[in-house]
């Protein structure tokens, strides 16, 4: 018994050592691997609903062997202003945030990240394998109240609609220069438009940023330069979106899927129809004193120097990104329900000029809109 005894304690003494052991010897951490490449920033999501969190990860691509290493738990994850973040990172306040990561010397890529207080849900993607989608190019329409010549256009447009080309375009009339003073559909958005394209004479109307003006004031004129701009074969990306709103804001939600990779530029634009605007100068029928698609509002940071928006970075084809926007509305001569949004896909031309790629226009009143694929 003595002996079973003994050998009890010894073993239990054992055991206690060995317990003693793990204690004072704990794993060591992994050492950091050795800054050798570029350092590229990702997040789980770049539109978030105010509260949500997001989770970046960071990886090096090693430059001589090609091979990527995962350093997220290495690197420092910064914000515009400089504060460093924790990770994952939850917003407290709605607007857009963008962040980099250092590693070493490293800096890696800018990621933007977009908060909204109220997010609308996209509709279902129902072919996500099809990139075949509808062009629709964007006429501008720089106008004003007191531009007598300006009514004409608009029955150009009505008769347009009740063409086959009418499922090629979206359309915006700009409210501003010399003829607005007083103009009910006048806004700091639309000032900035007219800038941008500086008309020489009313009416001024433009097809896209860059693509140029009809040859003539008639439908034959507007037909012919949409149709040398259209592709037939399908727009280099497609847009789905949706909205929801109130009085104060407009919050916009949209996916972006790309049919050629390529770098692009988005921006969403708040329109308002059922303007009334009895003292329209050359007004001949009760519609030409209405005004629809009146540009009021524009995401983001814009100028006459850029109104296309900010870039999304390159999107590989077959790949999605999504957006959101907050549009404020700004006046209580403003009409909500009335307001539609307009979200507009640029990418550089031949000249290296932000272009319009395609466009997608939606009222509050449907909600949401669809890819518009080919059919």
């Amino acid at each position: 018994m003595k002996i079973t005894k003994f050998f009890a304690l010894l073993c239990a003494a054992a055991v206690g050592f060995v317990g003693c052991e793990t204690v004072n010897n704990p794993v060591k951490p992994e050492p950091a691997p050795e800054v050798k490449g570029s350092i590229t920033l990702e997040a789980d999501k770049t539109t978030v609903q105010l509260g949500e969190s997001v989770t970046f990860t960071a990886t090096m691509k090693d430059a001589e062997t090609g091979e990527t290493t995962d350093v997220t738990s290495f690197v420092s994850i910064y914000d515009s202003e400089l504060n460093k973040i924790s990770n994952p990172w939850t917003p407290s306040a709605s607007g857009g945030y963008t962040f980099n990561a250092t590693y070493g010397a490293e800096s890696s890529n800018y990621v933007k990240i977009s908060v909204l207080a109220q997010m609308p849900e996209v509709p279902a993607d129902t072919e996500p394998a099809n990139t075949k989608f509808n062009h629709r190019g964007l006429f501008i329409d720089n106008t004003g109240v007191g531009c007598g010549y300006c009514p004409s256009v608009v029955d150009v447009f009505r008769s347009l609609a009740q063409t086959d080309a009418h499922q090629h375009y979206n359309e915006v009339q700009v409210h501003a220069g010399g003829y607005a003073n007083g103009d009910p559909a006048y806004s700091q958005a639309a000032s900035e438009v007219n800038k941008f394209f500086n008309p020489q004479g009313y009416p001024d109307v433009r097809l896209n940023f860059y693509t140029g003006q009809p040859q003539s004031r008639s439908v034959q004129g507007f037909t012919n330069i949409l149709m040398s701009y259209i592709k037939k074969d399908g727009a280099d990306a497609g847009i789905s979106m949706a909205l929801e709103g109130d009085s104060t804001c407009i919050y916009c939600a949209a996916q972006i899927k790309s049919a050629k990779s390529q770098e692009y530029k988005v921006v969403a634009w708040l329109l308002e129809s059922g303007i009334y605007s009895p003292n329209q100068s050359g007004a001949t029928k009760d519609y030409h004193k209405i005004y629809d698609y009146a540009l009021r509002n524009i995401s983001g940071t814009y100028s006459k120097s850029n109104i296309s928006g900010e870039s999304i970075g390159v999107l590989e084809a077959g790949k999605t990104h999504d957006c959101a926007f907050e549009l404020p509305i700004t006046s209580t001569k403003w009409k909500y329900e009335n307001m539609g949004v307009l979200v507009i896909v640029s990418a550089k031309d031949a000249q290296g000029r932000w272009e319009v790629a395609n466009t997608a226009y939606c009222s509050l009143n449907d909600g949401e809109k669809s890819f518009e694929y080919i059919q």
